[in-house]
């Protein structure tokens, strides 16, 4: 073969080993990603699958008057909300207890019980500000507690899944089956829901029973979607869960189901974002819950929706704070008292635990007209609150503190 020709073809062949090379690394590093296809939405029901619901329209999206919702547009700037003007700081807040404090809940009565972790005590607040123990037994390692409303009654669930009904009035206990989770009561104490966790997905439903355990009924089928249920008992005794389940709204929206008592398939709540956290008001007609989006550089934001019949989802507004919803307690029907961190970074709703010991600033906010009053510190010193609950009269509110553990009561 002619030398000429030989060294023509390999120098074709070498530029198109360099150009193909050149493309591959091009489609490996660079070339963005394909659409993800998603599957069409259906109403069917699959065996063993929660129910979704019927067609549900997004209600207009009002704004409040709070904070400036001005968000970081550089990824990793810390947001530092600007909260509007308030009343004049002043010191208003009493430790009721140095110790840890944890899993409080105020009972309709206003009797604020809680527990102690480093002790294993249960305790009662009492009106005066006195705490007194609620029994002389000792309880170690308790990790979830679920108070009764009206009564003095708590489910105790345990690492190892062990679950005990535990009546501090009458100091005696019942043993719950193990593989029930997640309870809660009903409003007025006589029955619990929880998940029904057997083996086989065939066996695992949404229950209803009485507090003891028994005469436990099948309220609705979880399949394969135990995971995204959630048990939630409205104090309209309504509602009694609710789920990941419904249609697919994309990536920066979901559609949350509300999972009737009387297995009632109520309409979609639509969110906007992920993340989803709810925080019933006092009568159980409307919900206050948090959510996250790419849009806002993944931070927690507070909405407010109707949440009965075919009012669930309407009048659904954002209330421009940057917090968690259960970081929040309802004063009233039309009042939220909330604990609102005081620099958040990007990411923040992916990663909260990243800013569990940020201090917090006190706010509340009418959910009406949006109106906003900042309260600030609501402490000497730095606090970051975990849980909180507000006084019947609604005069005060007390929550633990993540960074010192204690139990605080601020007067409003």
């Amino acid at each position: 073969m002619n030398e000429n020709l030989k060294r023509a073809l390999f120098i074709f062949a070498f530029l198109v080993v360099v150009i193909g090379a050149g493309f591959g690394l091009y489609i490996l590093f660079f070339k963005g990603e394909s659409p993800i296809l998603r599957p069409p939405t259906s109403t069917s029901t699959t065996p063993g699958q929660l129910p979704t619901s019927g067609p549900g329209g997004v209600s207009t999206t009002g704004t409040g008057t709070g904070g400036t919702g001005v968000l970081p547009t550089t990824p990793g700037q810390p947001f530092n909300p600007s909260l509007p003007t308030g009343v004049p700081t002043q010191q208003r807040s009493t430790v009721l207890r140095s110790d840890v404090s944890r899993n409080i809940a105020m009972s309709n009565s206003g009797a604020l019980r809680g527990y102690d972790p480093l002790s294993g005590k249960f305790y009662r607040v009492n009106a005066d500000g006195s705490v007194t123990d609620l029994s002389s037994q000792t309880f170690y390692g308790v990790d979830q507690v679920a108070w009764g409303n009206n009564s003095d009654k708590a489910v105790l669930s345990y690492p190892d899944g062990n679950n005990v009904l535990y009546d501090f009035q009458t100091q005696k206990q019942v043993t719950l089956p193990k593989h029930w989770d997640d309870f809660d009561f009903s409003p007025q104490d006589d029955a619990i829901a929880a998940k029904s966790l057997g083996i086989n997905e065939d066996n695992r439903f949404l229950i209803i029973s009485n507090p003891d355990g028994t005469n436990s009924q099948p309220i609705q089928e979880l399949g394969n979607n135990a995971d995204k249920v959630h048990v939630s008992w409205s104090p309209n005794d309504q509602i009694v869960a609710y789920s990941f389940t419904g249609n697919p709204l994309g990536f920066d929206r979901q559609q949350v189901l509300l999972l009737g008592k009387n297995q009632e398939n109520f309409r979609g709540l639509d969110v906007e974002g992920r993340g989803f956290i709810p925080n019933w008001s006092p009568s159980g007609n409307n919900l206050l819950y948090s959510a996250y989006q790419s849009g806002s550089g993944y931070l927690p934001s507070l909405w407010v929706s109707g949440a009965v019949g075919d009012d669930i989802g309407t009048n659904r507004r954002e209330l421009q704070l940057n917090t968690w919803a259960d970081k929040c307690t309802w004063r009233n029907e039309s009042e939220i008292i909330c604990g609102v961190p005081t620099s958040l970074g990007t990411g923040a709703g992916l990663q909260r635990s990243l800013f569990a010991n940020t201090p917090d600033q006190l706010v509340r906010v009418n959910v009406d007209t949006g109106e906003t009053v900042v309260y600030g510190s609501p402490s000497v010193n730095d606090v970051a609150i975990q849980q909180m609950v507000a006084t019947p009269d609604g005069s005060a509110v007390i929550f633990t503190d993540t960074i010192s553990g204690q139990l605080i009561r601020f007067e409003l």
